[in-house]
């Protein structure tokens, strides 16, 4: 039994302590998993877990040592974090945390990002592709609406308009009630265009409480925003 974690993750990590089944082959053929991606569960290194059902104590075990300095890095725009004892760039922290947490949204949407501002799928650090981390949430947890928008937004920013669809639609599936979710399906049909479904997004986004503005205000300077 792995020491720290509550009732959840205690059987998730009972499982990876002993032969358990590659979960990479479980859904063959129903979403994209590419070879370089890995497999999901390796014997005897941590994760991976679904943070959604994860009592606080039991995400705090990877995020207070490999995430929380990383991420405040990551937001103010550098290259390194100052972890004691442990620096290095953002993206690795980020790196294992993903691992064991697969769908953990903001060390998800992090590394998404820093593709984006490194202009690489494999940002400094970090030990996968970025499109291999979203492959492996969505094998582990492909019900996470979150997920699915981001990957949407993923797809969108990098103008593959099909691919970004697929996921959106899929996060509409889901049916989720959460601001998050509607912000980044809103955002991803404002990169690729599709300003009926961005303004329906936001509006759900906004209902669902997210308060900030830019959103209108992006889609009032696409003619698109209709009270």
């Amino acid at each position: 039994m792995l020491v720290g974690l509550g009732a959840a993750g205690e059987a998730c990590g009972q499982r990876n302590n002993v032969e358990y089944p590659d979960w990479a082959t479980r859904f063959p053929a129903v979403e994209l998993y590419e070879p370089d991606c890995g497999p999901l569960y390796i014997p005897n290194k941590y994760g991976p877990f679904d943070y959604r059902v994860l009592a606080p104590v039991d995400r705090d075990l990877v995020d207070r040592a490999h995430f929380s300095y990383e991420y405040e890095a990551y937001l103010q725009g550098k290259d390194w974090s100052a972890r004691p004892g442990n620096p290095g760039p953002p993206a690795g922290g980020f790196s294992y945390t993903l691992w064991a947490f697969p769908n953990q949204l903001r060390a998800l949407a992090a590394m998404e990002d820093l593709g984006i501002r490194y202009k690489s799928e494999k940002p400094r650090g970090a030990s996968l592709r970025v499109h291999c981390y979203f492959q492996r949430a969505v094998r582990l947890v492909p019900n996470d609406a979150d997920v699915r928008a981001l990957y949407g937004y993923y797809y969108a920013r990098r103008g593959k308009v099909a691919e970004a669809r697929q996921q959106l639609e899929k996060a509409d599936a889901l049916d989720s009630s959460k601001a998050n979710v509607w912000l980044y399906v809103a955002f991803a049909y404002l990169e690729i265009k599709d300003y009926e479904k961005s303004l329906t997004a936001a509006k759900r986004a906004y209902a669902a409480g997210y308060s900030l503005p830019g959103l209108r205000r992006r889609l009032e300077r696409a003619g698109a925003w209709r009270d």
